[in-house]
């Protein structure tokens, strides 16, 4: 074997490595990645957090990009919960979403009116950002 074929044998295999490698990282890194957000309602007022959600907010996550998968109480809710995840293409675009939508007037002015009598939850979101796993039905 001469020089040049032995060259051109190894960059041959070089370049065969380097698509594989960067079809695998490709094919590794999450389309998509989702958060978990966990509302904890004051007593007696989970059916108006819901019904912010349900009547005002979902129309305001569309606006501003922000993916609703789904709404969840829990069955055996002894604890006032309200959960829903997101779908984000990454977390640069959800930190920019988030903060569009809470920089929104209709959300402020909302907010207020839906809070008049007291706040609805107990404290703050918790906020859980999700990778889906090679196995995941949703990437």
């Amino acid at each position: 074997m001469t020089k040049s074929h032995f060259l051109s044998f190894l960059c041959g295999a070089a370049a065969v490595f380097g698509v594989m490698t960067i079809g695998q990282s490709k094919a590794q890194a999450p389309a998509h990645i989702y958060e978990l957000r966990t509302y904890h309602a004051t007593p007696g007022k989970l059916d108006q957090l819901e019904a912010r959600f349900r009547d005002h907010v979902d129309g305001l996550f569309r606006k501003h990009d922000l993916h609703v998968i789904g709404y969840w109480i829990p069955q055996d809710n002894k604890e006032n919960v309200f959960i829903y995840i997101v779908e984000h293409r990454n977390k640069a675009e959800a930190t920019k979403n988030w903060a569009a939508f809470l920089g929104d007037d209709d959300w402020k002015k909302l907010r207020a009116e839906s809070e008049a009598s007291g706040p609805l939850t107990t404290r703050a979101p918790e906020s859980i950002y999700m990778n889906p796993t090679d196995f995941s039905k949703l990437k």
